[in-house]
C-alpha cells in the first residue's frame, strides 16, 4: 500500500513537531526565559554557538546567585512581560571584532497570562557576539537555581515599567491572542526572527515560509505556498548554469535525512535578481520516516562584500609591506654612501662656509636615514618579516653606549643625563641586542627632544617571578619635560600619530618611533606603558622576560 505523504504531512503540521524542528534548526540563538529572566531552555544554535563562548566568559565572572539576571535592554524584556513583542539594537564595541546585533523579546502567551519570554539573538555569525551579550549568557548558564517565584504576578523592579506600558500592552495582547492555535508562541518566533525559514514536503513544495523569508525573496508568503522551492528560488548557479538534482542540498537531505549547512548558496528573487545566502537544511521526521525538510537562510551578500573588501585591503597592505621590506637594503645603501662621503669630505681641508655646508649635508642625511629606518622597520614588522636574534651581551655596556651617544645633545641643552642599573640585574643577558638598543635609543631620544630643562634618567631593575623559570627586567626612561595630557595618552603608541600639529612643527619626527617600540617590545614577549603628567614630565617603562638560569650563572655571589 503506497504511503500517503500528504496525510502524514498534515498530521505532523497539526502538532508541534514541525515548529519544534524550525525552532531547533534556526540559526539565530533562541532562549526561553521565565518571568524573572532566568534561563529555562534554548535551541540547538545556542547550545552549539553561544554555549562555549558563554562558559568561557563565565569563568571570568563570579556567579551572582543572589541577584536576578539583567538581560540587555531590560525595558524591552519588561515590555514583553506586558504582552508587547519588542526589539533592542545593541551597539558595536569599537575594536571588538563583533558585528551589529539585536535581541527580539517575544512574550509566551498562556491561558493564565504571559508565562515567559523568548529572547531571539540576531547577530553576524562570521564575526561574533557582542561582549555585553556574552557576559549576559555567561551569567545565565553559571547562575544557581533561580529563587522561588514571587507571589506578585510581576518581576521585582518592573512595577513602574509595566505600569507605564499599561493599556497599550493589553490592547496589543488582545490583538495577538485571538485566532491563534496552541502553537501561537512558535508562530510568533518564526515571524519575529531576522532569517528566512521555510518548510518543504517530499516533493520539494513549499508548505510554509515566514514573513522575513518571503520578503527577502520579494514575494508575499501566499504566493509561494504550493510551489516548488527549486523552481522558484534555488535553481541556477551564479554563472547561469542550472543546478543538477544531485547538487541540491534539499534533494540530498530528502534522500538521506542528514542535516546540511551551506555558506555560499545563491537564491533568486521574484524580480530575477540573485543574492548569496548561508542556509541550513534539516529533515522533518515522523516515526522514523522523512516527510519533508525544514530550511533556514540568511542574506550574506553584505558580509561577502565586506570580507572581499577586507581581503583586498589586506592584500594591498601586504604587497606594500613586502615591497618596502624588500627595498630596505636598496634604499639604505645610497643613504649610507652619502653619509660616508660627507664624513670623508669633512676630514679634508675646507673653508668655513664649505664646512658648514658639509655638516648640514651630513646632519640632513642622518635625519633622512632615521626616517627611512623607521618606515622600513615598521613595514617589516607589519609584514611579519622582522627577525629577532638571540645573543649574549653585556647589558651595562650597551646602556652606557646609549648614554654616550646622547651626551653631546644633553650638554647642548644643558640637561642632566643619567643611568643606573640595580645590583640584582645580571651583567650578561641573552636577547636581540640591536632591537633592545633601538627601543632604548628611541625612548631616550624622545625624552631629550621633549625636555627643555631638568634631567633624563635611564634605569633598569630586576623583577623576580618565584614560580617561573623566567625573570623580568624593567627598563624605564624618566624625563622632566612637557608631559602628556591624559586625553592624549591613547594616541602615543599609534602609527603616524602626533599629539598636536604644533609638536610636529616644533620637534619633527614621523610619529612612528613609539609605535615601533611597542611592536618590538611585544615581539620580544614584553609590555610597554607610560605614566605622565602634563607640564611635569613622563616615564616610559617596558618589561622583557629573560631566562632565570642565565641570571643565576651571571650574578657572582
Amino acid at each position: 500500500m503506497p504511503i500517503k505523504w500528504s496525510s502524514i504531512l498534515d498530521r505532523v503540521l497539526s502538532g508541534e513537531g514541525a515548529y519544534k524542528a524550525l525552532y531547533d534548526h534556526h540559526p539565530d540563538l533562541i532562549i526561553v526565559l521565565d518571568r524573572q529572566g532566568y534561563y529555562v531552555e534554548s535551541n540547538r544554535a545556542f547550545e552549539a554557538v553561544a554555549g562555549a563562548k558563554a562558559k568561557a566568559e563565565a569563568e571570568l565572572h563570579e556567579p551572582l546567585s543572589c541577584s536576578r539576571p539583567q538581560p540587555p535592554g531590560e525595558e524591552h524584556f519588561a515590555a514583553a512581560l506586558g504582552g508587547i513583542g519588542s526589539r533592542v539594537e545593541l551597539p558595536v564595541e569599537e575594536g571588538s571584532g563583533s558585528s551589529p546585533a539585536a535581541i527580539t523579546y517575544v512574550p509566551i502567551q498562556a491561558e493564565e497570562g504571559i508565562a515567559g519570554v523568548f529572547a531571539i539573538i540576531h547577530y553576524g555569525q562570521s564575526c561574533g557576539l557582542p561582549l555585553e551579550v556574552e557576559k549576559w549568557l555567561g551569567s545565565l548558564i553559571t547562575r544557581e537555581e533561580p529563587p522561588p517565584e514571587w507571589t506578585d504576578d510581576r518581576a521585582p523592579g518592573h512595577e513602574e515599567m509595566l505600569a507605564a506600558i499599561g493599556a497599550a500592552a493589553e490592547q496589543q495582547q488582545a490583538e495577538l491572542v485571538p485566532g491563534m492555535s496552541e502553537d501561537k508562541h512558535l508562530g510568533l518566533i518564526l515571524n519575529s526572527v531576522a532569517a528566512g525559514i521555510f518548510g518543504l514536503d517530499t516533493q520539494g513544495r513549499i508548505f510554509f515560509i515566514n514573513r522575513e523569508g518571503a520578503d527577502m525573496l520579494g514575494y508575499a508568503p501566499a504566493e509561494l505556498i504550493g510551489r516548488t522551492f527549486a523552481g522558484q528560488v534555488h535553481h541556477i548557479h551564479g554563472d547561469g548554469s542550472r543546478y543538477q538534482k544531485i547538487e541540491s542540498p534539499i534533494a540530498q537531505t530528502l534522500q538521506d535525512g542528514r542535516t546540511r549547512s551551506k555558506g555560499d548558496e545563491i537564491f533568486w528573487r521574484k524580480d530575477g535578481t540573485s543574492f548569496f545566502v548561508s542556509c541550513r537544511i534539516a529533515p522533518l521526521m515522523h516515526k522514523g520516516m522523512i516527510c519533508g525538510v525544514v530550511g533556514s537562510f540568511s542574506d550574506i551578500t553584505n558580509e561577502r562584500e565586506i570580507l572581499r573588501a577586507k581581503e583586498t585591503a589586506e592584500q594591498a597592505a601586504q604587497a606594500k609591506a613586502d615591497f618596502l621590506a624588500m627595498m630596505s637594503h636598496e634604499i639604505r645603501t645610497p643613504m649610507n654612501g652619502m653619509i660616508g662621503m660627507a664624513d670623508l669630505l669633512l676630514e679634508t681641508e675646507l673653508e668655513e662656509e664649505q664646512r658648514t655646508y658639509a655638516e648640514i649635508l651630513r646632519s640632513s642625511s642622518h635625519s633622512l636615514l632615521k626616517i627611512l629606518n623607521d618606515i622600513l622597520d615598521f613595514s617589516k614588522m607589519e609584514a611579519g618579516k622582522m627577525p629577532l636574534l638571540s645573543e649574549k651581551f653585556d647589558l651595562r655596556e650597551m646602556m652606557e653606549s646609549v648614554i654616550d651617544l646622547f651626551t653631546p645633545k644633553a650638554e647642548e641643552k644643558k640637561l642632566a643625563l643619567r643611568w643606573w642599573a640595580d645590583t640584582s640585574v645580571p651583567s650578561m643577558v641573552t636577547t636581540d641586542p640591536s632591537r633592545l638598543r633601538q627601543i632604548i635609543v628611541n625612548l631616550v631620544g624622545n625624552a631629550l627632544k621633549f625636555t627643555e630643562r631638568g634631567s633624563v634618567t635611564l634605569s633598569v631593575k630586576n623583577i623576580q617571578l618565584p614560580a617561573s623559570p623566567e625573570y623580568l627586567l624593567e627598563f624605564s626612561v624618566r624625563d622632566t619635560g612637557v608631559g602628556i595630557a591624559d586625553s592624549k595618552l591613547n594616541l602615543l603608541f599609534q602609527s603616524f600619530s602626533q599629539l598636536h600639529p604644533f609638536i610636529n612643527r616644533k620637534y619633527g619626527g614621523t610619529g612612528l618611533g613609539l609605535a615601533i617600540c611597542k611592536q618590538l617590545v611585544e615581539l620580544m614577549g614584553g609590555t610597554i606603558f607610560v605614566e605622565s603628567e602634563e607640564g611635569r614630565g613622563s616615564t616610559f617603562r617596558f618589561m622583557l622576560p629573560f631566562i632565570k638560569e642565565e641570571m643565576e650563572a651571571d650574578i657572582t655571589p
